[in-house]
C-alpha cells in the first residue's frame, strides 16, 4: 500500500484531479472517455478513479459510525453545470479488488456489505458540477487490524443523455484500521545515546520529517505497528527501519522493523523483522538495558514514540538503535 488518504488529503486530491481531468491530455485524447466536452456528449466519472486503489484509515475499535465522505465523488465533465438533476446509479464491483490483487501480489479481503453503507445512488443536482454520497460505518468493532478490506464500486447509468467516462467509472477502495499508534512520524536515530532525549548533533534526521510527508507507521494488529517506506532512506536512516536499497518507494521492505506495544501501559515490549526471512538474517531485539520511562515506550500525551533495541546480523558485532519518532499527525 503507497498513498494513505487523510480527509484533507482526499479533498486536495480531488481538487487536483478535477482540475486536471479537464485540461490534461489523457482527457483530450479520448483517454478519460470523454474527448471534448464542449463538442462530444458530456459525461460524468468518479474524481479519484485515475488512481488504481484509494487507501482510506478506519479507526479501529470504535462502536460508532465513521462516514467517510468525498471518496464515492463524481464529478460532471461538461462546459456548463447541470441544467437539471443528473442522476447516477452505481453497483458493487468487487471484479475490482481481485483483480488488484492478481496484479499486485496483495490479499486486501473483501468489505463484507453487511459491515458498510453505501447509497448507490447519487445525484448531480442542478446548477452542480459533481456529486458525491457518504460511506458508512456502523462499527469497526469486528474488523481486524491486521488485514485490510476492499471495496469496489462501479457507474453503470446515467440520466440526462450524460455519457459515463469509461477510465472513470470504476472506484477501488480498501480499508485499513488504524490502532492509537498509527500516524505521520518524523524520525530522528543515532547510535550511541539519546542526551536526554533531546535533538543532538548526532541524531540523524528523516529528510522529509515534516507535518505533510513524514514516515508512516501502519497498523499491523490491535497493538503493533509496522515501518512504511513512502519515500525512500539514505543509508544510515536505513539502519533504524533497515529496509531495501534507499532512494525511491519500496513499501515495507524485506526487514522492516514491527513495533509491538502493551495497550495498557504503552511499553514497547516487542521489535521484530516484519517479514523474518530476508536472506540477510537480520534479528531484532528490544534493548534489555531502557526500560520504560528512560525509553521504550509511547507516550500518550505527544505521542511520541522513543525506541531502544539491537540489531544483530550475520554475526556482526550488535548494533543497538535508539529511535526519536515524533508524531506529526494522522496519515
Amino acid at each position: 500500500m503507497k498513498k494513505i488518504l487523510s480527509s484533507s488529503f482526499l479533498l486536495a486530491t480531488i481538487a487536483v484531479a478535477l482540475t486536471g481531468c479537464l485540461k490534461d491530455k489523457g482527457f483530450d485524447n479520448n483517454t478519460y472517455g470523454v474527448k471534448d466536452p464542449s463538442s462530444q456528449p458530456p459525461g460524468v466519472g468518479f474524481a479519484l478513479a485515475n488512481v488504481s486503489k484509494n487507501t482510506v484509515g478506519l479507526n479501529a475499535g470504535v462502536p460508532t459510525n465513521q462516514a467517510i465522505g468525498d471518496v464515492a465523488f463524481i464529478k460532471l465533465f461538461a462546459p456548463t453545470p447541470a441544467k437539471s438533476d443528473i442522476t447516477i446509479t452505481l453497483a458493487l464491483n468487487d471484479a475490482l479488488r481481485t483483480a488488484y490483487n492478481a496484479a499486485n501480489g496483495t490479499n486486501i479481503l473483501l468489505f463484507d456489505p453487511s459491515r458498510y453503507n453505501v447509497p448507490l445512488t447519487i445525484v448531480i443536482k442542478a446548477g452542480a458540477d459533481s456529486g458525491s454520497v457518504a460511506i458508512n460505518i456502523p462499527t469497526t468493532v469486528p474488523l481486524d487490524p491486521s488485514n485490510s478490506y476492499g471495496l469496489g464500486l462501479r457507474i453503470t447509468s446515467v440520466t440526462g443523455g450524460y455519457t459515463i467516462a469509461e477510465n472513470l467509472r470504476n472506484l477501488f477502495l480498501e480499508f485499513t484500521l488504524k490502532n492509537k499508534y498509527d500516524g505521520k512520524y518524523g524520525l530522528s536515530i543515532n547510535t550511541s545515546g539519546w542526551a536526554a532525549y533531546g535533538i543532538t548533533d548526532d541524531a540523524v534526521f528523516y529528510p522529509w520529517g515534516t507535518a505533510t510527508s513524514s514516515i508512516a507507521l501502519i497498523t499491523g494488529g490491535p497493538n503493533s505497528v509496522r515501518f512504511f517506506d513512502e519515500w525512500g532512506f539514505n543509508d544510515f536512516i536505513q539502519v533504524c527501519r533497515t529496509g531495501v536499497g534507499g532512494g525511491g518507494a519500496s513499501g515495507f521492505g524485506a526487514t522492516a522493523p514491527r513495533y509491538t506495544f502493551n495497550t495498557a501501559t504503552n511499553q514497547l515490549m516487542d521489535v521484530s523483522n516484519d517479514i523474518p526471512n530476508d536472506g540477510r538474517n537480520r534479528q531484532f531485539r528490544i534493548n534489555p538495558a531502557v526500560v520504560p520511562p528512560a525509553g521504550n515506550f509511547w507516550d500518550p500525551a505527544t505521542k511520541r514514540i522513543l525506541a531502544s533495541y539491537i540489531m544483530s546480523q550475520n554475526g556482526r558485532p550488535d548494533q543497538f538503535i535508539n529511535c526519536i519518532l515524533t508524531y506529526r499527525g494522522p496519515r
